[in-house]
């Protein structure tokens, strides 16, 4: 890893800050100005949670043509494009003065921060580090976990001096500011790159056996591939239900009788161990592939929830914790790396997108969903056991479709092998 930091450190910092600056379109951020948000714009709970998951669900469907254009649009004009775009939402949700121009506003930051930061940086570390995307992705998505780890004080810090208005137009002067500059400098010479990564796609595979990876798949044609639909729900699961977790967290605390303040402090063992985890994976997956790795993702927080539903202690909640870092920090590492093994870089933008779509589609959704289940009187511990349910089923179909698809392979580089022995 140190070897590849010394050779690639410019790319590798880009991916860093790209993840680290998506702060601004994150849950975690925006969250920390909801309460001045709702008294300022008369809002409830409710009526804010509800914008919020409308601009999330409509960045999503977005997304889906948005994230395509790092397919098409150069590395460097895509990514200021980007970082402009996030500071004018910054600047926008400062303004914001009702219901519309809030979801607007929430609709931008989610849109160029949580979603197309994450594209670009992610697809630059396995397009043009192919051969250690596993160590890159893990590298790069440092950058988010940094961010959660200094983020918040600052802000806050920030907030209670200037007030919520002016602390959104310093994110945004400062964001643009520092990052611009940055792109320029990181991304020097990466026309070079970009045309060398282009001349290899187009080597003829003619003495590659591996005939299953060499293929450069479109959108459309994954969209008609049976093994995206077994590999995805697995995908989707961490985000989906510990997005339901997190947002529903001080029901969960109240349900268990635990203290908040010392649920709250097991959150910076849950960072260590989610940081830990994927410099830990990006080794694995640089060894063993992405693909065999994905049925095994989202396991530790499948058991997690178990404990969880079971437990009555603040220890086993911190148990949950931990195995829920252990399950972010493997998944975020192994998404990027999967979509390249399975489907190839050349359209990995386009690719990409479409998964980050369905991700950030249940993000929204699982609030809702899981909002109404406690409404209806659905206790916290069925809910996290019908969760770990859901897990284990997931993790079932991935594991098959990674059998099936290893068959498959198998079968079609013996019939290239015989063909090409044959032709010779």
């Amino acid at each position: 890893m140190l070897t590849l930091i010394r050779s690639e450190w410019q790319l590798l910092l880009f991916g860093f800050l790209m993840t680290f600056w998506s702060s601004p379109g994150q849950t975690f951020l925006i969250s920390l100005f909801s309460g001045e948000l709702r008294a300022a714009l008369g809002l409830s709970d409710g009526e804010f949670a509800g914008i919020y998951s409308l601009a999330t669900l409509l960045s999503a469907i977005v997304m889906i043509w948005s994230g395509s254009l790092v397919d098409r649009i150069e590395l460097k004009k895509l990514s200021i494009a980007i970082v402009l775009g996030l500071g004018v939402g910054c600047v926008m949700m400062s303004f914001s003065s009702g219901i519309l121009t809030l979801l607007i506003s929430l609709f931008v930051l989610r849109q160029f921060g949580q979603g197309l930061m994450f594209i670009v940086s992610g697809t630059a570390m396995v397009r043009y580090l192919d051969a250690h995307k596993g160590k890159a992705s893990a590298l790069a998505g440092m950058g988010y976990a940094v961010a959660e780890a200094i983020m918040p004080s600052l802000l806050v810090g920030l907030l209670l001096w200037v007030g919520w208005r002016h602390s959104w137009q310093v994110a945004g002067v400062v964001l643009v500011l520092f990052m611009v500059p940055a792109i320029f400098y990181l991304l020097r010479g990466h026309a070079r790159r970009h045309r060398d990564y282009l001349a290899g796609l187009s080597q003829t595979a003619a003495h590659d056996v591996n005939v299953v990876r060499r293929r450069q798949w479109t959108r459309s044609e994954v969209l008609r591939d049976r093994y995206f639909y077994l590999f995805a729900p697995g995908l989707m699961s961490q985000p989906l239900m510990f997005t339901g977790f997190i947002f529903h967290q001080v029901h969960l605390v109240e349900s268990k009788g635990w203290p908040l303040i010392g649920w709250a402090a097991l959150f910076s063992v849950y960072a260590m161990v989610s940081v830990a985890t994927k410099l830990v994976t990006g080794h694995v997956i640089d060894r063993y592939g992405a693909i065999r790795m994905i049925p095994l993702v989202a396991l530790p927080m499948g058991v997690g929830l178990v404990v969880l539903s079971f437990s009555t202690d603040l220890f086993w909640g911190g148990a949950f914790l931990v195995l829920t870092g252990v399950t972010v920090g493997f998944q975020s590492t192994a998404v990027a790396p999967f979509w390249s093994e399975m489907y190839g870089n050349r359209h990995l933008g386009s690719i990409k997108s479409l998964g980050s779509a369905v991700m950030v589609f249940c993000t929204a959704l699982s609030p809702i969903l899981m909002g109404w289940q406690i409404d209806v009187g659905t206790s916290m511990d069925t809910l996290a056991l019908a969760s770990a349910v859901y897990i284990f089923v997931t993790s079932g179909l991935a594991y098959y479709a990674y059998r099936s698809r290893s068959e498959s392979a198998s079968r079609a580089n013996r019939a290239n092998r015989a063909n090409r022995k044959q032709f010779t």
